[in-house]
């Protein structure tokens, strides 16, 4: 395996870290599917995975931790590199509101 190959192998692991603790801090919420967002981190769809997730947290009541994770998984996968739209700017604009 190349270095290049570990490092991105690593990356996806960090990023994985940061969607499961977001979708652990609501998991407790009553009527919260999370059965999309938890297929998309099966497959490695990250992306998709972090979507969904800032979708439903943007549905229910969610604690300052959840976007904080989400934040980090947004950065690990460069999404603010990128014009800030769509899931990634509605992370920071809700994580600004929650701070």
């Amino acid at each position: 395996m190349t270095e290049d190959r570990s490092t991105l192998y690593a990356s996806w692991d960090r990023t994985r870290r940061h969607l499961a603790a977001a979708r652990a801090d609501i998991s407790d919420q009553p009527d919260v599917d999370l059965s999309i967002a938890d297929d998309f981190i099966k497959h490695n769809e990250l992306g998709l995975a972090f979507d969904c997730l800032v979708e439903i947290g943007d549905d229910v009541n969610v604690r300052v931790a959840f976007w904080r994770a989400l934040d980090e998984a947004a950065r690990e996968m460069g999404l603010y590199d990128e014009p800030r739209s769509g899931s990634a700017g509605l992370c920071l604009e809700r994580l600004a509101a929650a701070e």
